[in-house]
């Protein structure tokens, strides 16, 4: 049953073409072998998306895993997290998976879509399931370490760091002209955003400019990773309904930290992942 749920899940993402997430350029210099994360085993709850690895989903825990790396530590940012290839110029991790698979992943661990960011006539913010972010990495030692992705963000240049959560807006679909080809909006980069896009894939639903003279967010230098260190995303579908609201970020000493740390640890040592926890709300929105 769960593989024929994941199958038509999948269709969402097989379904639409798009421009390839990965442009041609000179190959980059390797990473340090003991800072890389060992990909996850498919099994019974753990399904693959991508052929290359790169990007899962834990049916049971309700999790999206997402691989990247640290693509920008310092500047302004529009998104948190962009498709490599795209905007890793104002994004603090790029991932390996384009957006509408990243979008399909969420749909199979039960996440519901919303509404984008509207402007005209009025100002309307993204809704949707909120999906909590986590990032893992290794430092030179091999030690995992797990922090939420806002504590990656500061508000302007103050120490200040973004407290809201993320929605899942959705995006949405467009058809190319000159092929008649449906094209996926965040693929374009705006998977999970920090600027209000009507493309984006995920949002923070509070009014937050894109225009590059007065963006809001920047990387928070003092605690992002070196550029090019590899990033484990955890995405958590938060249960509930699809919230119309403006919800915080989880608190620092959060229990899924823990666990998300302790899972990481296992996999790192080619053992059994403890089993997962009830997904019973913890938080409200």
């Amino acid at each position: 049953m769960i593989r024929v749920l994941f199958a038509s899940v999948l269709v969402v993402a097989f379904s639409f073409s798009t421009v390839p997430a990965q442009s041609p350029g000179q190959v980059p210099p390797k990473v340090d072998e003991k800072l890389q994360f060992k990909p996850l085993q498919k099994g019974n709850s753990v399904l693959s998306l991508l052929p290359e690895g790169g990007l899962w989903v834990d049916l049971k825990r309700k999790w999206v895993i997402a691989d990247g790396e640290i693509c920008l530590r310092e500047g302004p940012l529009e998104m948190f997290a962009c498709p490599q290839g795209t905007k890793e110029h104002e994004s603090v991790v790029s991932v390996k998976s384009s957006a509408r698979f990243v979008h399909a992943a969420l749909l199979a661990v039960g996440a519901k879509t919303g509404t984008p960011v509207k402007f005209d006539p009025d100002y309307i913010p993204a809704s949707g399931s909120v999906i909590d972010v986590i990032c893992v990495w290794k430092d030179e030692k091999g030690v995992v370490h797990t922090i939420s992705a806002q504590q990656w963000i500061t508000k302007g240049r103050s120490k200040k760091t973004l407290e809201h959560a993320w929605v899942f807006a959705g995006s949405g679909f467009w058809t190319e002209a000159s092929t008649g080809k449906k094209r996926y909006y965040g693929d374009d980069g705006s998977l999970i955003c920090v600027s209000n896009f009507p493309t984006a894939t995920m949002d923070i639903a509070v009014e937050s400019t894109k225009d590059n003279n007065f963006l809001e967010y920047h990387a928070n230098s003092s605690k992002v990773p070196e550029v090019r260190t590899p990033v484990r995303l955890i995405l958590v579908n938060r249960p509930g309904e699809v919230t119309k609201k403006a919800p915080k970020c989880l608190e620092p000493n959060a229990e899924i930290f823990g666990d998300v740390k302790k899972w990481t640890e296992a996999i790192e040592a080619g053992k059994e992942p403890p089993k997962p926890k009830s997904t019973e709300p913890s938080q409200d929105k």
